[in-house]
């Protein structure tokens, strides 16, 4: 006797295109959640090592925290960034694309040549919202090969300040979102297992 999987089928096929409405779902927050001034894309990485490739996901990251809280001191105010983690086709290799906010006052270039002596390869051109970099940005959200990061001041909410938890469980949040229904919980997972 044959096992009928429809109903399996179609749960997924429902799942499957709420998964995709998530990217732009997603870009179209990222492009209204600040005033963006620059669109980094590619933020690569040379090898430090021959032969040893680029750095990890966490080190790089840290590297360019400590890249985007120089920009800060120049900037002399509070900027914010997205950032978003990407692994390349071919040889999946590790680069980022970022929108930055708080800089309209710093040049474009003096820190272009300072992300490619820090880094490597690096592109800063100017945010244009017509574009498509926020969406650009947010493409792989809801898949598993790489996260966004949200740092900074962005709509006046400092994220290096933690506050207490209201969440069940507890813990500590950076921002106390709006409750999701947990159905929303499963999407950015590839597969649920039960």
């Amino acid at each position: 006797m044959l096992t009928d999987h429809r109903f399996q089928l179609e749960r997924w096929a429902r799942e499957n295109r709420q998964r995709r409405k998530m990217p732009r779902a997603f870009g179209m927050f990222i492009a209204r959640l600040a005033a963006w001034d620059w669109y980094l894309n590619p933020l690569s990485f040379r090898d430090r090592t021959p032969g040893l490739g680029p750095p990890v996901p966490d080190l790089a990251l840290r590297r360019i925290t400590e890249f985007l809280l120089r920009v800060q001191s120049e900037a002399q105010r509070l900027i914010g960034w997205v950032v978003a983690e990407e692994f390349g086709r071919l040889g999946g290799r590790y680069h980022c694309h970022s929108l930055i906010t708080g800089v309209q006052d710093l040049s474009r270039q003096f820190w272009q040549r300072e992300a490619y002596r820090c880094f490597g390869h690096t592109r800063i051109a100017p945010f244009d919202p017509k574009r498509g970099a926020a969406l650009y940005v947010a493409k792989y959200e809801g898949r598993l090969t790489g996260e966004i990061h949200l740092g900074g001041t962005l709509a006046g909410v400092n994220l290096s300040k933690c506050e207490q938890s209201h969440s069940q469980g507890g813990g500590r949040d950076v921002v106390v979102s709006a409750p999701l229904p947990k159905s929303c919980f499963h999407m950015c997972l590839p597969r649920r297992h039960r």
